[in-house]
């Protein structure tokens, strides 16, 4: 309804308008104001939760290696006192029948040519064959993040408990790291597929009900 009197003394539609925009202006204020009060944050509110404080996680243990075959391992039982042959090479007489498909890498680039019994990393300094993860991730540094995270390798345990993990040789040949093609499996069969035998030992189709 349209109040009587003209816009110059304010009770025309104009002083209407701001009257009716001052009242929803202060009610829109005060709702805000009410939500503020509600929403607050702090520990006096209803949707405070009380503060509660998890152990700290647990470093992953690192699981022993495989153990080294006994045929080759320890070194020093073949190459003690004998000289190194640096020449890059196909073996023939001895670990013959290792497949060596790692990159360009020829075995003293892994293995001490003077201490047979340990590993070397670029810098030179050795390493026992149970830290030859250290020598792995010098080149694959990539996965060394995602290893330590638990997303790359077989890691066990809890959420936030202990966990175990496996250094690289654990799943990878380290003279032949990648892992052969595996043959797709058939997808499950569809029970318009599925053929039961009946007493007679006659196939009959599974009908759907």
């Amino acid at each position: 309804m349209q109040r009587a009197g003209n816009g110059a003394d304010g009770g025309g539609p104009v002083g209407y308008r701001a009257e009716t925009w001052a009242f929803l202006g202060a009610a829109f204020v005060a709702v805000l104001l009410l939500f503020s009060i509600r929403c607050a944050h702090g520990p006096q509110t209803a949707r405070a939760y009380p503060s509660r404080e998890l152990p700290p996680e647990p470093q992953p243990v690192l699981l022993a290696p495989p153990p080294m075959d006994d045929e080759y391992f320890p070194c020093t039982d073949c190459h003690e006192n004998e000289p190194t042959d640096r020449t890059v090479r196909k073996l023939e007489d001895e670990h013959d029948d290792l497949a060596l498909a790692h990159g360009n890498t020829w075995c003293l680039d892994c293995h001490d040519a003077d201490h047979r019994d340990e590993l070397h990393l670029a810098d030179g300094s050795r390493v026992g064959f149970e830290e030859s993860w250290r020598l792995c991730t010098q080149c694959h540094g990539a996965k060394l993040a995602d290893w330590r995270a638990g997303v790359h390798g077989k890691r066990t345990g809890n959420w936030w408990g202990p966990k175990e993990y496996r250094s690289c040789v654990a799943c990878h040949d380290p003279h032949a790291p990648r892992f052969e093609s595996l043959e797709p499996m058939r997808p499950p069969a569809r029970p318009e597929e599925i053929k039961l035998t009946a007493p007679s030992g006659q196939e009959t189709a599974h009908e759907e009900p």
